[in-house]
């Protein structure tokens, strides 16, 4: 039996129970997350375990106590996009990692670079500056950034899409000749 509550006592509440009977569907679970992510399935379904403990139940997770497919593979999907697709498709210039063994010239070329860059964002409203600089600088989701600041998910998604398209439009040939 798993040991999710406290003082290693062994559990009978229903979430537990519930996660017990999921966890006898481990190998399908395992093959869902491996969908989305070769690399980090187990991490994936790892997180989708701790979500369905938070928040949902068995009536959710089990149909006439069969696995309920189709939503256990939705909250895989879900825990997928928020904890791992976006940390992954963001691409800004300004926040490229660098590899530390430039020569001096290059160095100063990448230097200009980000500098020119830095400023295009300075430039920008200060919403929008605020918005684009608290994603990149935090490891907040759009969801969770969304959620502390009141501000609506879609609103944030378009904004960060039209930024980091201005990005690419302005700095792409300036990025490729660095590379």
């Amino acid at each position: 039996m798993l040991q999710l509550c406290f003082n290693n006592i062994k559990c009978f509440c229903n979430i537990c129970v519930m996660l017990e009977k999921l966890y006898k569907h481990h190998n399908q679970l395992i093959e869902y997350a491996k969908i989305f992510d070769k690399v980090n399935y187990e991490d994936i379904v790892q997180e989708t375990y701790i979500k369905l403990h938070l928040y949902s139940n068995e009536d959710k997770c089990f149909i006439n106590g069969n696995l309920n497919k189709s939503y256990i593979f939705i909250v895989i999907r879900s825990v997928y996009i928020t904890q791992f697709y976006n940390k992954f498709t963001i691409v800004d210039f300004v926040d490229e990692a660098i590899e530390p063994d430039f020569d001096e010239e290059h160095a100063i070329e990448w230097h200009k670079f980000r500098s020119k860059c830095e400023a295009e964002v300075n430039s920008w409203d200060m919403y929008d500056k605020k918005l684009f600089t608290i994603y990149r600088d935090t490891d907040l989701s759009m969801r969770k950034l969304a959620k502390e600041t009141g501000i609506s998910f879609v609103s944030i998604f378009h904004s960060l899409k039209a930024h980091k398209k201005k990005l690419k439009e302005l700095f792409q040939e300036d990025y490729n000749n660095l590379k």
